[in-house]
């Protein structure tokens, strides 16, 4: 299928979806939060393969009545460092607030079939589930660092510094686009292409190609004077 977007009509439909996923959002905000927390447990214990026991798969992920949309983790081996500390919070709401936008560019893009264009947003919802796990991953491994740096050289707490910054800007502010973008690629390369053609078409011809035409109707009419 050929991309075929009316700005105006794109951008009214994309508003009207996004007051839309605004509002519903909220009551949907502690079930998707338990997703991610059921997910984020996964991400948590598959990054803490380590030789070093006391750092092997000792983080809990933690969710409390009194903040349903709050994701708290602790390590279990808190206790065994010079300076303990108690559960730290990730504001699940701060993390997935990025869906608001990325659900109406989903459903505003046209497709053939209303069921193509929500298995595309299945599969984006499936990405942007990922990347969120990523975050909150990153930003865990980033606290470590920062806070027990006896036991986190220099370069690992650059680096986690570093990362924790990246996904932080690019979960809340670039994703939705990146997703989007990613997932209607081809089509958004064919309409590029498409409009170049269609730019190079209308161009209107240049001096050289009317004095080559005119050219060539001297040399024809010079073999029709010479025919005769």
């Amino acid at each position: 299928m050929r991309l075929e977007i009316n700005p105006f009509w794109f951008l009214l439909k994309l508003v009207a979806l996004f007051l839309l996923t605004y509002l519903l959002w909220k009551p949907v905000a502690p079930y998707y939060t338990e997703l991610l927390f059921q997910a984020s447990r996964v991400g948590v214990w598959l990054s803490e393969f380590s030789f070093d026991e006391q750092w092997s798969h000792g983080t809990t992920l933690l969710q409390t009545p009194r903040h349903p949309t709050g994701i708290f983790f602790k390590h279990e081996n808190f206790d065994k460092f010079p300076t303990p500390l108690p559960p730290q919070g990730i504001p699940a709401e701060w993390v997935m607030a990025n869906l608001v936008l990325l659900i109406p560019l989903m459903l505003a893009t046209p497709e053939t079939s209303w069921r193509k264009r929500f298995t595309r947003l299945a599969l984006a919802l499936g990405i942007a589930l990922v990347v969120q796990v990523l975050d909150i991953v990153i930003t865990i491994k980033a606290f470590y660092a920062s806070v027990f740096t006896g036991h986190w050289g220099a370069f690992s707490q650059q680096l986690y510094g570093l990362l924790d910054s990246f996904v932080q800007g690019f979960d809340t502010q670039l994703f939705p686009f990146a997703i989007w973008a990613g997932i209607h690629f081809s089509d958004l390369m064919d309409l590029a292409q498409r409009d170049h053609g269609a730019a190079q078409a209308d161009e209107p011809a240049t001096e050289a190609e009317p004095a080559r035409r005119d050219g060539e109707s001297r040399a024809e009419r010079r073999r029709r004077k010479r025919s005769k």
